[in-house]
């Protein structure tokens, strides 16, 4: 089984180690305290480690989370769409799942309630899955969302944290 997180952010959401490459102006970087403090790159990888070699089912190679984080009332509809998205994809063995955290709840906070929170969205939206009518029929999703919650859970937030790029 594959993992990979798709991040779909708002324009308000900062995240630590894209300072350089970010269209924001340096003095928005200083101004704003809240920064998204895990690296999902990171995260990803640990992921993909430890699900490697292991089937969930015959329908399913890839799963694709995507994170949805920002301003979600500010953005009304466009989120809204969103937040009970699930897409399975038959030819190409994807699914793929959409979680969302509310920026302002989150931007403040430390690595370890980040990484939880990415955690409980995580575990949300692949639990929504097996609740779709259009779904695989062989997918083991309480055992995907067990499997993937216990590597979350023992992923210490030291080795997913990012590190400023400045």
């Amino acid at each position: 089984m594959k993992f990979k997180t798709a991040v779909s952010s708002s324009k308000e959401v900062l995240f630590v180690g894209r300072e350089r490459g970010n269209s924001r102006r340096p003095e928005e970087w200083v101004s704003e305290t809240g920064r998204w403090k895990i690296d999902v790159a990171v995260f990803d990888q640990i992921v993909n480690a430890t699900l490697d070699g292991k089937s969930f089912g015959a329908s399913i190679q890839n799963f694709i989370f995507g994170f949805d984080i920002g301003e979600l009332d500010a953005y009304g509809d466009w989120f809204r769409a969103t937040a009970d998205y699930t897409s399975y994809r038959p030819k190409r063995k994807e699914l793929l799942s959409v979680g969302q955290i509310h920026w302002s709840t989150i931007k403040d906070r430390s690595p370890e309630e980040q990484l939880d929170a990415l955690r409980r969205a995580l575990n949300s939206a692949i639990l929504r899955v097996g609740k779709k009518q259009r779904k695989p029929k062989d997918f083991d999703c309480v055992g995907f969302a067990s499997a993937v919650d216990a590597v979350v859970a023992a992923i210490s937030p030291e080795s997913v944290t990012a590190h400023p790029a400045l």
